[in-house]
C-alpha cells in the first residue's frame, strides 16, 4: 500500500481496516494531524494521521468507506500478510 503526503511516498502495510480508518505498519508521516491519501487495489481514499507509534500508526479516513471497499480492502491485507 502506497500512503502519500504532498510530497512523500510511504511504502505501509495494512494490519487492520474498518469503514472509518485503518492501522498500518511501517514508516509514519511526521505527526498526527496530517492530511494522506492512500492508495491500495486501486482504492484511493484520503484520511488524517491520528497517532503515530514506533513501527506504525493508525488513520481516520476523511468519509467512511463503502462495505465494498472494506471488503477489498480486507482482502488485500490477508494477500499482503
Amino acid at each position: 500500500m502506497a500512503l502519500l503526503t504532498g510530497s512523500s511516498v510511504f511504502r505501509v502495510r495494512i494490519r487492520n481496516v474498518s469503514r472509518t480508518g485503518l492501522r498500518f505498519s511501517g514508516p509514519v508521516p511526521p505527526r498526527p494531524g496530517i492530511k494522506v491519501a492512500f492508495h491500495a487495489m486501486g482504492q484511493k481514499v484520503q484520511a488524517r494521521v491520528v497517532r503515530c507509534e514506533q513501527d506504525g500508526g493508525a488513520l481516520h479516513f476523511r468519509h467512511p468507506i463503502s462495505a465494498a471497499q472494506l471488503e477489498t480492502l480486507r482482502q488485500y491485507t490477508m494477500l499482503d500478510s
